[in-house]
């Protein structure tokens, strides 16, 4: 077990302490406050809540906002452990204890409002300047409240000071304000939040995260109405202490729908890509992606800028990186294949005078390496596009860790592109015809490979039966071109495919595509197409006949 999880583990049983020892004072005379001690043991988990952003948060602003919000936190319960246990009711101090438990509140809202103004921001972004004007309000705030004794303008003492605790007080206008103020904190908070939540369209991240403010509410909905079915919980998680779990928890929510940036789960990426690739940081720690090999860091270190042996049939290259350096695993076995293959053909062609069950040999060979080769060829210029462009993209990799996650997520769709159109002209040298289902694979595949994008997708399908897969492969080279001219900008994208009236009609629909974006422009009229763009959505419409058909794109 991980010393992030030890400490997650700890935590919750530490809050759970303190909620038994909430309960037993209740039933059982201890000889201590039970308030003193969950102070201690909350301030155990904030310290560890703390301790964890500082090291996972990318941002630091942000957790630097997080780090003043854990501090006012510990402030919250220890003012309320003082005020209530250690102050002597209705003395001067009690009075300044309550005013200053307003001034941490107003700092918790503030903090946390700078922390949500941070989501979905890269970490070299910064909010505007402006918001920084929220210090001096909280700074006049402060001021207001320990001054509040000479002028009474937020709470307000008819009989005088020295009887405050004994009549109830009065509200002055600028309690109001300060009430107004607070609410405009937590409206913007929730709405900022939202905002984001629902751009991403993830219904399920949406509902994780607002339930904790539903929970807040009817806690204190039932808490207020001193509900009795629930007075065993309200004895074990006081207002004060709910109120610091549900602010930890609203933040953590948003941590994990990656709506603050963090630097957790590198590990789902290599294991989401099918190329062959892993980590070493400068502590030597390995990372691999599935089941790639794991090599010693010398030997990685050693590769950068020159190729390793691995065996007979592979190569490891390494590339430094912030953090550390990246490696991949070449395999030239192919390469190797076809060297023996051109061996054994020139030994056949020395015996050809001399034998001729060898000339024979010799000729089928000779056919079949010419079947081969051809074939390759029909591939390589097929596909010569998408396999420059790999290797520009492979050959531009950045040292920055973050652009050098782009460009493996990059090389990652175009590898499951050039993957796809391989498999339908192989498979096309056999039939002409397919099962639809291998579209299907091809399509879902390549959608996957883009959520890492961090594009919204889904596939309609509705289609069955088999096609010419010349016709086939246009369909998907269609929904390629399609993708690859919008990557840049696109944040969801729709697709339907089905079958009627011998026809497959293929629907693509993009949310915010590339401004200027140009269709295809097809060389041959074997299929209709419809492509237009509607309240920034771009819509893209084909009908390709399930039989026949050349590949028409230009």
């Amino acid at each position: 077990m991980t010393k992030a999880y030890s400490r997650f583990f700890m935590g919750i049983l530490l809050i759970f302490l303190a909620a038994a020892i909430h309960v037993l004072a209740r039933a059982l005379p201890l000889p201590f406050r039970s308030n003193t001690i969950t102070l201690g043991l909350y301030t155990v988990v904030i310290l560890f809540w703390m301790e964890k952003n500082r090291r996972v948060i990318l941002h630091r602003e942000v957790a630097r906002y997080l780090g003043y919000l854990g501090l006012l936190l510990i402030a919250y319960l220890f003012l309320r452990t003082v005020k209530y246990e250690l102050a002597i009711k209705g003395s001067t101090l009690e009075r300044y204890l309550w005013y200053s438990y307003y001034i941490v509140l107003i700092g918790i809202g503030v903090f946390l409002l700078f922390s949500v103004l941070y989501l979905d921001k890269a970490p070299h972004e910064k909010i505007h300047g402006s918001w920084r004007l929220m210090y001096g309000l909280l700074f006049v705030f402060s001021l207001l409240f320990l001054t509040n004794d000479f002028h009474q303008l937020i709470f307000s003492f008819p009989l005088g000071l020295s009887r405050w605790s004994q009549v109830p007080h009065g509200y002055g206008p600028l309690f109001h304000l300060m009430l107004t103020y607070c609410g405009a904190i937590v409206g913007a908070t929730f709405y900022l939040s939202a905002k984001k939540l629902f751009d991403a369209r993830n219904m399920r991240n949406t509902l994780i995260t607002f339930s904790v403010p539903v929970v807040w509410g009817l806690y204190t909905y039932f808490y207020l109405k001193d509900e009795p079915r629930l007075s065993l919980f309200f004895m074990a998680f006081k207002s004060p202490e709910f109120n610091v779990l549900i602010t930890i928890s609203y933040i953590e929510s948003l941590i994990y729908n990656r709506l603050l940036p963090v630097n957790l789960d590198y590990e789902k990426f290599w294991c989401l890509s099918s190329l062959d690739l892993g980590m070493v940081n400068h502590q030597g720690r390995v990372f691999a992606n599935g089941d790639g090999a794991v090599f010693p860091r010398d030997f990685i270190v050693g590769a950068e800028g020159a190729a390793r042996s691995i065996d007979e049939d592979s190569l490891l290259e390494s590339a430094r990186i912030s953090t550390g350096h990246a490696y991949w695993r070449t395999d030239i076995s192919l390469i190797n294949e076809i060297k023996r293959n051109l061996q054994h053909f020139g030994d056949l062609m020395a015996e050809e005078n001399e034998l001729l069950e060898a000339e024979n040999q010799l000729k089928l060979e000779q056919a079949r390496l010419q079947e081969q080769m051809e074939l390759w060829e029909l591939i390589d210029e097929s596909l010569e596009d998408q396999i420059v462009k790999l290797e520009e993209v492979l050959g531009g990799l950045s040292q920055e860790e973050a652009e050098f996650l782009e460009g493996m997520k990059l090389a990652t769709l175009i590898n499951v592109s050039i993957k796809r159109c391989s498999n339908m002209l192989l498979l096309s040298q056999k039939a002409e015809a397919s099962s639809l289902v291998e579209l299907r694979l091809a399509l879902d595949e390549t959608l996957r490979y883009l959520a890492l994008f961090g594009v919204m997708t889904h596939l309609s399908w509705e289609a069955s039966g088999s096609m010419a897969l010349s016709q086939m492969l246009l369909a998907y080279e269609i929904f390629e071109e399609v993708l690859e001219g919008n990557i840049d900008t696109m944040e969801a994208v729709l697709v339907n495919v089905r079958t009627e009236d011998k026809s497959l009609c293929l629907t693509l629909e993009i949310e915010h595509p590339k401004e200027g974006f140009e269709a295809w422009r097809a060389s041959g009229e074997d299929f209709s197409r419809e492509v237009f763009v509607e309240e920034g959505t771009l819509y893209v419409r084909v009908s390709l006949p399930l039989e026949g058909g050349q590949n028409g794109l230009g």
